[in-house]
């Protein structure tokens, strides 16, 4: 394999980290809930962990899709009115709208690393399998760190007009 190839690839899953990601923690939900149900109902003993590790992997499937729409310009936006205004200006709107963006998820970013290290220094622990809760927070911050990345990505690139 020459070295251009390897660099498309790893081009290609930069581009679809995400995707790849949610995928993956998707299928292993599913053999978790599958599990469950085969556990409950064939031998009568449900497995009551799985419900916490689906919940928390949900949190991180939440990040990983909001990063992948900010990727590909599908996130939640009010075309309606956009397309009401003059080309000119849609270009400040949209800026705008990223920037407004980049400030959410920092905030967020930043009440999650704060919730983080409050569980770290409290030492609280999950209900079912008593492992460190802070694990589980962790996605809020890495979360929002690449939805941020990727807003920043798309706006250059609307920048240059590579959209």
């Amino acid at each position: 394999m020459c070295i251009r190839d390897r660099l498309s690839t790893v081009r290609w899953i930069a581009e679809h980290l995400e995707e790849m990601l949610g995928a993956f923690l998707l299928a292993a939900m599913a053999c978790l809930a599958f599990a469950n149900v085969v556990t409950r109902y064939v031998f009568e003993y449900p497995l009551a962990f799985t419900e916490e590790l689906e919940v928390n992997a949900l949190v991180w499937l939440t990040m990983f899709g909001t990063s992948a729409a900010f990727r590909r310009r599908h996130h939640l936006r009010m075309l309606f009115f956009q397309d009401k205004f003059p080309k000119k200006f849609r270009h400040y709107l949209h800026l705008g709208i990223a920037v407004l963006s980049i400030g959410l998820f920092v905030c967020l970013g930043f009440l999650g690393y704060m919730q983080l290290v409050d569980e770290r220094f409290l030492e609280i622990t999950s209900e079912s399998l008593n492992i460190p809760q802070w694990l589980y927070t962790v996605c809020i911050p890495i979360g929002c760190a690449m939805i941020v990345a990727r807003i920043i990505q798309v706006t250059i690139q609307d920048l240059r007009g590579q959209s």
